[in-house]
C-alpha cells in the first residue's frame, strides 16, 4: 500500500516501516572451453552467469517489518488487517516472481545447450550402432570359423557316444583361447568319459545297463554310483516285502489247516465234552483255534491214588478243556 497504516501498541501509534523492494540482475562473465576431437573442434562459450541482489539485505529488513504483523496488533482494526493481508500477499507474489525470473534467465541457455547435447549423442548413438552392426557381425564370423574348426576335430576322435553339444565350453570361442588348448581339452574330455564308461562296466551289478544309461545323461560318475546303490536297496527292499507277505500268506494257511484238523479229530462224544467242559467257548472253531497253538497228543495211561487227588484231577482236565472217554 502506499498510504501509511497506523499499528495500536499500547496505547501508541506505530508508523508502518518503508516498504521493501527486492532487485536482481544477472551479469555474464564470458569464458571459453574446447574440446577437441579428430579433425573437429567444439568450441563452448560458457558464460558463468553471476547474480548481483539486494536479497540479503531485504531479508533482513523485511523479517522486522514481518514481526510487526501479530494478532495482538489488529484485534481493534479488522479493515487494517484486510488491507495489510493483501499487501502481504502481493509482497510474497513480487518475491516469488524475482526467484522465478532469476531461475529461467539463468537456466535458458544452459537448458538449450543440454537439449543440443542430448540431440547429438543421440546421433553418434546411431553412428556408432551401424558401426558396432559390423564389428559383431565380423566377431560372430570368426567365432563361427572357429567352432567349425573344433568341430571338426572332434569329429577326427571317432567318439560318437556323447555330442560335442553336450560338453561344449562357450568360453572356447574367446580369443584369448588358443585351439591347441582347445583340443587338448577334447581329448582330455573323450578320455574321462571312456574311463568312466568302463569303470560302470566292470561294476559286478543287474543295473549296469541303467547305470550306464543314467550315466551319459548326467557325465558324472559320482552320481551314477549312488544311484546304483539307491538301486540295490529298494531292491532289497521289494524282496523282503514279498518275502514277508509269502510267509504271512503260508502261516494264514496253516492256521486254517490246522482249525480243521483239530474239528476233524473231535468225535460227536468229544465235541459234546468240549461244549461241556468250555462253557466260554462259543463254537468249535473257537475250540480249534485255541487247540492248534499248540500240537494235540493223545495219552493212554491208568492213573491210581486218592479219591480226592483223582477228583481233584479231573476237575482240572476239564477246566482246561482235555478231552478222555473211559476205557
Amino acid at each position: 500500500p502506499t498510504s501509511a497504516i497506523s499499528f495500536k501498541d499500547k496505547g501508541k501509534f506505530m508508523p508502518r516501516p518503508k516498504k521493501q523492494k527486492i532487485e536482481a540482475v544477472i551479469e555474464d562473465v564470458t569464458e571459453v572451453a574446447k574440446s577437441e576431437t579428430t579433425g573437429l573442434e567444439l568450441v563452448t562459450n560458457i558464460v558463468a552467469g553471476k547474480l548481483t541482489s539486494n536479497a540479503k539485505e531485504f531479508s533482513a529488513a523485511l523479517q522486522k517489518e514481518l514481526k510487526n504483523y501479530t494478532v495482538e496488533r489488529y484485534l481493534d482494526n479488522p479493515d487494517a488487517a484486510k488491507t495489510d493481508k493483501a499487501y502481504l500477499n502481493k509482497l510474497k507474489e513480487d518475491v516469488a516472481d524475482k526467484r522465478k525470473l532469476a531461475t529461467s534467465t539463468w537456466n535458458k541457455p544452459l537448458d538449450e545447450f543440454v537439449a543440443i547435447m542430448k540431440s547429438l549423442e543421440k546421433e553418434i548413438d546411431t553412428a556408432y550402432g551401424e558401426l558396432n552392426g559390423i564389428v559383431n557381425q565380423a566377431a560372430q564370423k570368426e567365432k563361427d570359423e572357429k567352432k567349425a574348426k573344433i568341430v571338426e576335430f572332434w569329429n577326427t576322435l571317432n567318439f560318437t557316444i556323447v555330442p560335442l553339444e553336450r560338453v561344449f565350453n562357450p568360453k572356447w570361442l574367446n580369443k584369448t583361447e588358443k585351439l591347441s588348448s582347445i583340443m587338448e581339452e577334447c581329448k582330455a574330455i573323450v578320455g574321462k568319459i571312456n574311463g568312466e564308461m568302463e569303470t560302470i562296466k566292470g561294476l559286478q551289478d543287474e543295473d549296469k545297463e541303467i547305470l550306464q544309461t543314467f550315466y551319459l545323461e548326467t557325465l558324472d560318475l559320482n552320481a551314477t554310483l549312488i544311484r546304483g546303490n539307491q538301486l540295490k536297496e529298494n531292491r532289497a527292499r521289494i524282496k523282503a516285502e514279498e518275502e514277508r507277505k509269502a510267509a504271512l500268506a503260508v502261516s494264514k494257511e496253516n492256521l486254517t489247516t490246522e482249525k480243521e484238523v483239530v474239528k476233524e479229530s473231535l468225535t460227536t462224544e468229544t465235541q459234546s465234552q468240549v461244549r461241556g467242559n468250555n462253557p466260554n467257548v462259543a463254537s468249535l472253531d473257537e475250540y480249534a483255534f485255541k487247540e492248534q497253538k499248540e500240537p494235540v497228543a493223545t495219552f493212554r495211561l491208568e492213573v491210581t491214588g486218592p479219591a480226592s487227588k483223582l477228583v481233584a484231577l479231573r476237575k482240572f482236565i476239564d477246566d482246561n478243556g482235555i478231552t478222555y472217554k473211559k476205557l
